[in-house]
């Protein structure tokens, strides 16, 4: 059975969406956080920022990340 492997097009389009709705959730859930003063939603906001700046990553890669390159995506170069 061969690998499906997905077009860098894709990986983008993919990656933008997700980076999208990740980074607005992340700014919400800080916002409701703050101002209900729940330090836990606040710490999944935060959490939620990571990871769709983890996605805006995969959007300007136009692949998946390696779990060094989540890790640490300001180190990827160009």
């Amino acid at each position: 059975m061969s690998r499906h492997h997905e077009s860098r097009r894709t990986a983008r389009i993919v990656g933008a969406l997700l980076a999208t709705v990740w980074l607005c959730a992340g700014v919400i859930a800080l916002i409701a956080g703050a101002a209900g003063q729940q330090w836990f939603l606040m710490l999944a906001g935060l959490m939620a920022l990571w990871y769709g700046v983890v996605w805006a990553f995969v959007a300007r890669e136009g692949r998946r990340l390696t779990t060094r390159e989540a890790l640490t995506p300001w180190r990827l170069r160009h």
